[in-house]
C-alpha cells in the first residue's frame, strides 16, 4: 500500500473546507452553527446530514455515517483511504504521488459489477443490431426516429423474452451465480434459479459521469397499459437512481458545456432525440422526480441549467417542483416553454431540429415562467378572473429578490391587465414578506447553564445509544440503522457520557481532567473511546488553551469507533462552564451505582422465584450498601 506522510495528510486536510467540498455533492443549508442537507448515502425526505465547519466533520443521523473529508470521499466514491487522500489533494491543488499498482482505486466488488455490466451492455447491443431476435426492437427505435448512429452512440440494446439467454451468456463468461444476482439484473427463484428482470425490452444503459454502465432501464414495446413503461435496475452498490443523471457523461464533454450549461429534460428519449438533433448537453433524471442529490450533481458540474420538460399540465407541475429544488443553489436557472403540450421528442419530430434549437434559446426566468403559466387561459375581460390572476401574480413577484426584476414584472402585469402600475406597487407593498418553511435544527441554550445530561439535544432520538450493548455493525464497519423500530431517546447516563467525551475531545482542560479522573463508562463504546483518547493524549500531549487534535485521533480509529467519535464531536451542546465537567462525572458515577442496583434487584427477584433464601439475604445486604452509596453521592 502506498503511503502518504501524516504531515502531508494534515496539510491536505487543513487546505480544504469540508463544507465546500461536500457542497459539490449535497445541497447544504446553514442552520445555526451547522449546515444541513439530505443524506447522499441513503434515501430520505427530512435533512439529517450535518456538516460542522468549526470541527471540519460530517455526520448523518439517518445512516450513522460520519467522519472528516477523507471519510466522506471514501464513502461517496467507494475509495480506499490513500486514494481518498489523493482525490482531496487534487481538489486542493496539492501534488501527491501514489503507486496505483499497489492500491486499488475502488471497492473490488464495485469494480467487478461494472465489468459484468459492461459485458451485458455489449451483449444486449449485439442482440439488438445483429440478431433476428432484436429486429422488432430495432424497428421500434427506427420508428421513434432514431438513426443507427444514435443507437450505436448510446449502446442501446435488447433483452430477449427468454430470460435464460442472459444467464447462459454470463455463465459462459465465467460469471458466478452470486455475482450475477448482485448486478440486480436477475431475481431469485425459490428453487435457486435466476430469472431475468428485463425481458422483451429495449435496454438503455445507465452510466456514471465516467461513462461506465452502472445499471439499466428497460423500455417495453407493448401497448398494454398494465405493463410498466420503464423498468429500472434496483439499487446496488454501484447504482442509486436518486444519484444518477442520464447522459451526464456525454453532456460534460459537449461543446455547449464550455459555458458550463446543461439542459434538464424529463426522459431518456427526450435526451436522445435532442442529442440526435445536435443538442448534446442534455440530461434527465432516472424516470422519477428530480432529487436533491441530482440537483447537487448539476450544481457541481454547471453554472447554468435550463429546464425543458413536457408542455402538458404534469410537465408544468414538474417544472414548478424542479424550480423549488434549484432555489437553494447558486445556479442560473431558466425554463424553456414548449408550445402545444409537446414534449421535446414530439417537438423535434413535428418541427425539426432547427426549430428545436431556436426554441431552446427562448429561456424564461423562474418568475417569468410562473407568471406565464398563471396567465395561460385567463380571460382578462372577466373581472373576477383578472383580479384572481393579479392576486396570484403579485404573490409570485413578491418572492422575487431582484428589485429591478420586480419592477419589470409589475410593468408586464400592468400592461396585461390595464391596471395602473401605482396600484400594483401599493398592493405589493401590503403583502407580507414571503414565508420560508425552514426547520430550525439548532437548540436554544439561552438562560441559566444547563447540565448537558439534561439538555434537549437536537436530533438525539436519531442517534443510536452508546449503551453497554452497541448497535449491530454491518460489513462496512458502520452501524446498521434500524429499518422499522423508532430509535429510543438516549438515557441520562448515555447523554452524560457522550457530553463528557465531547468536551474532552474539544477542550484541552477537560481532556486533561479526563486523563486524571477516575471515571468508568457504562457504555462499552464510550469506555473504549475514553481509553483510546487517553492513550492518544499520552503520545500527543495538550496544554490548557490548545485545541486537541481530535481529527488526527479519529483518523486512527476503526470504522465503528470513528463513527461513534464523530457522532459525539458533532454534538451541539451548551457552552462549557466551571461546573459542567464535575456534574457530568457525578451523573456517570451515579449511573454506575444505579445500574448495579438494578442488577442486584433482578438477582433478588430471581432468587425469590427459586426459593433461595440464603442468596436473597446476601443480595439484600449488597442492595442496602449500594443504596447508601447512592444516597452519599446524591448529598
Amino acid at each position: 500500500m502506498a503511503r502518504v506522510s501524516e504531515e502531508k495528510i494534515d496539510e491536505i486536510r487543513n487546505a480544504v473546507n469540508i463544507a465546500d467540498y461536500i457542497g459539490q455533492y449535497v445541497a447544504l443549508e446553514k442552520r445555526g452553527q451547522n449546515l444541513f442537507g439530505l443524506c447522499p448515502f441513503v434515501p430520505e425526505n427530512t435533512p439529517s446530514f450535518t456538516v460542522t465547519e468549526s470541527k471540519q466533520l460530517f455526520k448523518c443521523f439517518s445512516c450513522s455515517r460520519g467522519g472528516d473529508v477523507f471519510g466522506f470521499v471514501m464513502e461517496y466514491d467507494h475509495l480506499d483511504f490513500i486514494h481518498a487522500v489523493k482525490k482531496v489533494a487534487d481538489y486542493a491543488g496539492i501534488p501527491v504521488a501514489i503507486d496505483d499498482n499497489n492500491a486499488p482505486r475502488e471497492n473490488p466488488a464495485a469494480r467487478k459489477q461494472k465489468q459484468i455490466l459492461a459485458q451485458v451492455t455489449e451483449f444486449c447491443h449485439h442482440l439488438l443490431v445483429n440478431t433476428d431476435s432484436g429486429q422488432e426492437a430495432l424497428a421500434y427505435l427506427h420508428k421513434r426516429g432514431l438513426t443507427d448512429d444514435t443507437i450505436n452512440a448510446y449502446n442501446l440494446g435488447f433483452a430477449p423474452d427468454d430470460g435464460a439467454v442472459l444467464v447462459n451468456f454470463l455463465t459462459g463468461q465465467d460469471v458466478s451465480r452470486e455475482d450475477q444476482r448482485l448486478t440486480g439484473l436477475f431475481t431469485d427463484h425459490s428453487r435457486g434459479q435466476l430469472y431475468a428482470r428485463f425481458t422483451n425490452r429495449v435496454m438503455f444503459p445507465l452510466t456514471n459521469e465516467r461513462g461506465e454502465t452502472i445499471g439499466f432501464s428497460g423500455r417495453t414495446m407493448s401497448a398494454d397499459k398494465t405493463t410498466a413503461k420503464y423498468l429500472n435496475s434496483p439499487e446496488t452498490i454501484i447504482f442509486n437512481k436518486s444519484n444518477v443523471l442520464f447522459n451526464l457523461d456525454k453532456a460534460l464533454t459537449a461543446p455547449e458545456v464550455n459555458d458550463k450549461s446543461l439542459i434538464l429534460f424529463e426522459g431518456y428519449m427526450d435526451v436522445i432525440a435532442a442529442y440526435q438533433a445536435g443538442v448534446h448537453n442534455g440530461i434527465a433524471s432516472m424516470g422519477t422526480s428530480l432529487t436533491a442529490k441530482q440537483v447537487a450533481s448539476i450544481a457541481r458540474h454547471a453554472d447554468k441549467v435550463t429546464i425543458c420538460y413536457d408542455g402538458d399540465a404534469p410537465g408544468q407541475k414538474a417544472i414548478e417542483r424542479a424550480l423549488g429544488m434549484f432555489a437553494g443553489t447558486k445556479l442560473d436557472v431558466g425554463v424553456t416553454f414548449l408550445p402545444d403540450n409537446l414534449d421535446p421528442d414530439e417537438f423535434i419530430q413535428a418541427r425539426g431540429a432547427d426549430a428545436f434549437s431556436k426554441q431552446l434559446k427562448v429561456v424564461l426566468t423562474p418568475t417569468a415562467f410562473r407568471l406565464h403559466h398563471l396567465a395561460s387561459g385567463v380571460d382578462m375581460n372577466n373581472d373576477h378572473a383578472k383580479l384572481q390572476y393579479v392576486s396570484d401574480a403579485l404573490q409570485v413577484v413578491n418572492g422575487e429578490q431582484d428589485a429591478v426584476a420586480r419592477t419589470v414584472y409589475l410593468q408586464q402585469i400592468a400592461e396585461q391587465t390595464a391596471i395602473p402600475l401605482d396600484a400594483l406597487n401599493q398592493q405589493l407593498a401590503n403583502l407580507p414578506a414571503p414565508a420560508h418553511d425552514r426547520i430550525d435544527y439548532t437548540a436554544d441554550y439561552g438562560g441559566a447553564p444547563v447540565n448537558p445530561a439534561d439538555a434537549n439535544w437536537p436530533g438525539d432520538a436519531d442517534i443510536p445509544p452508546a449503551s453497554a450493548e452497541e448497535p449491530p455493525v454491518g460489513d462496512n464497519g458502520l452501524w446498521n440503522a434500524p429499518e422499522t423500530a423508532a430509535p429510543a431517546r438516549l438515557s441520562r447516563y448515555d447523554r452524560a457520557e457522550r457530553a463528557l467525551l465531547h468536551y474532552a475531545f474539544t477542550d484541552a482542560e477537560t481532556a486533561l481532567q479526563l486523563q486524571d479522573a477516575s471515571v468508568t463508562f457504562l457504555s462499552t463504546g464510550c469506555q473504549q473511546l475514553a481509553d483510546a483518547w487517553r492513550t492518544y493524549l499520552q503520545a500527543n500531549p495538550v496544554t490548557v488553551g490548545m485545541m486537541p487534535d481530535y481529527q488526527g485521533f479519529v483518523s486512527g480509529l476503526t470504522a465503528d469507533m470513528a463513527d461513534l467519535a464523530t457522532t459525539i464531536i458533532a454534538l451541539a451542546l451548551p457552552p462549557l462552564n466551571d461546573f459542567t465537567v464535575n456534574e457530568l462525572i457525578q451523573v456517570i458515577n451515579l449511573g454506575d451505582v444505579s445500574v448495579r442496583l438494578e442488577a442486584v434487584k433482578a438477582q433478588m427477584n430471581q432468587a425469590k422465584r427459586l426459593g433461595d433464601k440464603a442468596k436473597q439475604t446476601a443480595l439484600a445486604t449488597q442492595y442496602i450498601v449500594l443504596m447508601r452509596q447512592k444516597q452519599d453521592e446524591n448529598n
